[in-house]
């Protein structure tokens, strides 16, 4: 009898709970699902306005790299989703939205060019312009990581964007993130350099080839006896497991020749972003982690520094110490350790969105 109580007590305590929480949300903000026509496709995104405003900017929010849905979930954290909700709270209100091909929108992400996604985006920015609804005249676009390179290139093509927040950007050049990635694959093993660098050398090789157009057979060769090679270092192998390192050493060169070869990532390698940030006539604000080792503060914020210093507009820089690439307070930053960690960002990250937009 004790037991079936306290589970109808537990039970209900959640229902109160959930039932505190929606009400909250509704007494706060409203929340609207749209479906935009944009650019002969359509866009399935999220408006959150505010009952009382903050601000008259609508935040448009720009996912990462690969196709994401509207709160950009990654390891079960709604990393846009989180943020959003708290802007709503503090009267800023904002739209995130599906990319192409996923949840509401339609198109085809994997052949889709940085030209395509800033289309997107000035299409969703004139929808709202146009609307007598959900009307605004002015956007700041809020970007993540690859989000952060398609919001500085449409801001620099219009008027109507009055400020960038930028979470963990890219500065340098796509191709030199991915070559630095493939060095770290090899962290913490005892690989001589030479080799290293000869199998980053057959990756750049390949980018650059797929990039060009040119034949691939001299590329995807050298790429194939690199992997094979390294394969063959880090196997206690017989001879009679030669075939099968070849086998994984072909399959290997295959999926990274579809991988390099894709539309969504072949526009951004060599797109150098720093120009685009040299050329920005409104205020940033750029958050990095100290243990995000996908966007590293040591190759990227110099470089957008630097680039900022040159266009002459304010900016601000943040750097969150223990934040990783998702700005989640992080033990080492590896990749491994994501789906382990809170689904909460560091401390003060979100304070320091909202306090900045609404200055």
């Amino acid at each position: 009898m004790f037991k079936k109580s306290l589970s109808i007590l537990i039970f209900a305590s959640g229902v109160l709970f959930a039932t505190f929480v929606a009400a909250e949300k509704q007494a706060t903000f409203d929340e609207f699902d749209l479906v935009l026509e944009v650019n002969d496709i359509q866009v399935g995104g999220t408006l959150l306005k505010p009952k009382k405003s903050a601000t008259n900017h609508l935040v448009i929010m720009l996912s990462g790299s690969g196709p994401q849905d509207r709160d950009e979930t990654l390891d079960d954290f709604k990393v846009l989703g989180v943020v959003a909700e708290h802007l709503a709270k503090n009267g800023i209100p904002s739209f995130r939205f599906d990319d192409r091909g996923e949840g509401k929108s339609t198109g085809d992400f994997v052949n889709s060019t940085l030209n395509d996604h800033r289309k997107d985006v000035e299409g969703i920015m004139a929808f709202f312009k146009d609307h007598d609804k959900y009307g605004y005249d002015t956007f700041i676009l809020l970007g993540h990581s690859q989000g952060a390179i398609v919001g500085a290139n449409v801001a620099i093509n219009n008027k109507e964007v009055v400020k960038l927040v930028l979470m963990g950007p890219p500065s340098v050049p796509l191709v030199d993130i991915v070559l630095y990635q493939v060095r770290q694959e090899y962290k913490g093993r005892s690989l001589d350099r030479a080799i290293m660098e000869e199998d980053v050398s057959a990756h750049n090789n390949l980018m650059w080839s797929l990039s060009q157009g040119q034949k691939l057979e001299d590329a995807l060769d050298k790429f194939y006896h690199s992997a094979e090679r390294i394969l063959k270092l880090g196997a206690n192998h017989q001879e009679s497991d030669i075939e099968q390192i070849k086998a994984m050493a072909k399959r290997k060169t295959e999926e990274i020749e579809i991988v390099y070869a894709l539309p969504s990532l072949t526009s951004f390698l060599y797109h150098d972003t720093a120009r685009d940030y040299e050329r920005l006539e409104v205020p940033v604000l750029a958050l990095f982690g100290g243990k995000d080792l996908q966007v590293t503060i040591e190759q990227n914020k110099d470089v957008l520094e630097r680039a900022l210093l040159k266009s002459g507009i304010k900016y601000k820089f943040k750097t969150f110490h223990d934040a990783n690439h998702y700005f989640q307070k992080a033990e080492t930053g590896e990749r491994s350790e994501y789906g382990t960690l809170e689904k909460r960002f560091v401390g003060g990250f979100l304070e320091t969105i909202s306090t900045w937009i609404v200055q």
